[in-house]
C-alpha cells in the first residue's frame, strides 16, 4: 500500500479534497487557466471542474455555468482538445469528454445537462473491468456557429452539427445534422429546415436542392451575427446560484 493510500485511509473524507489540491498545486492551475486560456469578459463558475486545463480554451464573453465538467482524456500534447468559442452560453452541468477534439463555435447555446462524448472506454473484453480497460481513440465533435442544444442533449463522437441548428430536448445525436435544421429524438432526426427564400422553417419533406443553394456559408452567417454583437448580453442569473433570485 502506498503512502497516499495510507494517508487517505486514515483521514476523514472532508480533508481529501483540500489535501489533494495542495499536493497537485490545483490553486496555481486555476490562476494559470484564467490568465492564459479564457477570453476577455467571460465567466467560468467556481464550481466548474477541468481535468487537463492546458488543453481547454474558452473564448470571449462566454459563460460556463455551475457544475460543468471538462475532461480531456488525452493530455500528451500542448494543443487544444476542447474549444468553446466567443459569445457562448453553456448551461449547468454540461459534460465534455474529449477524444481528438470537441469544438463549440461562436454563439453556441446549450441547456442544462448536455453531454459531449468524444470517446469511451474500450469494450474488447467483458472480462476486464471497464473502469480500467483504457480509452478508445474517439472522434472529433463539431458544433457549428449559433447552434442551440436545448435540455439533456447527448452528442456522440464523430458528429458534426451544422450552423444555425436547433436540437430538441433529450435527443441523442448519433449522426451529422445539416445546417439550419431542427432535429429531435433518439436517435436524433431532422424534422425541419430553414427556408431562406420564404424566411421560415419548413417540413423536411418540402426541402429541395434549390433551397439548399440559398443557405449562407458559416463564415457569412457568423459575420452577420457578429454585426449584432452589441445585443448579446451575459445571462449570469441562469449560470449560477451565486447570483441569487430576482
Amino acid at each position: 500500500m502506498t503512502f497516499r493510500d495510507l494517508l487517505f485511509n486514515r483521514l476523514p473524507w472532508l480533508l481529501w479534497g483540500p489535501i489533494y489540491r495542495l499536493a497537485t498545486h490545483s490553486f496555481q492551475h486555476l490562476s494559470g487557466f484564467r490568465r492564459a486560456k479564457i477570453g476577455v469578459g467571460s465567466y467560468v463558475d467556481p464550481t466548474v471542474q477541468i481535468a487537463g486545463w492546458r488543453n481547454v480554451r474558452i473564448g470571449r464573453r462566454t459563460i460556463v455555468s455551475e457544475d460543468c465538467w471538462f475532461n480531456v482524456n488525452f493530455r500528451d500534447a500542448s494543443i487544444d482538445k476542447i474549444i468553446i468559442g466567443d459569445f457562448c452560453h453553456l448551461g449547468r452541468r454540461n459534460f465534455f469528454s474529449s477524444g481528438p477534439l470537441i469544438v463549440l463555435k461562436d454563439f453556441c447555446f446549450t441547456g442544462i445537462d448536455c453531454h459531449f462524448l468524444g470517446c469511451g472506454h474500450n469494450l474488447e473484453s467483458p472480462l476486464v473491468p471497464y473502469i480500467v480497460s483504457g480509452l478508445s481513440e474517439g472522434r472529433a465533435i463539431s458544433i457549428g456557429v449559433n447552434c442551440w442544444l436545448t435540455t439533456s442533449v447527448t452528442v456522440l463522437e464523430g458528429v458534426c452539427i451544422g450552423h444555425g441548428s436547433v436540437i430538441g430536448a433529450r435527443s441523442l445525436v448519433m449522426s451529422n445534422i445539416p445546417p439550419f435544421s431542427i432535429a429531435v429524438g433518439n436517435p436524433c432526426r431532422v424534422v425541419k429546415r430553414f427556408d431562406f427564400r420564404n424566411d421560415g422553417w419548413v417540413d423536411v419533406a418540402a426541402w429541395s436542392d434549390e433551397l439548399e443553394q440559398l443557405i449562407p456559408t458559416e463564415t457569412v452567417y457568423r459575420a452577420q451575427l457578429v454585426a449584432s454583437e452589441a445585443q448579446t448580453s451575459l445571462s449570469l442569473l441562469s449560470a449560477s446560484r451565486r447570483f441569487g433570485w430576482i
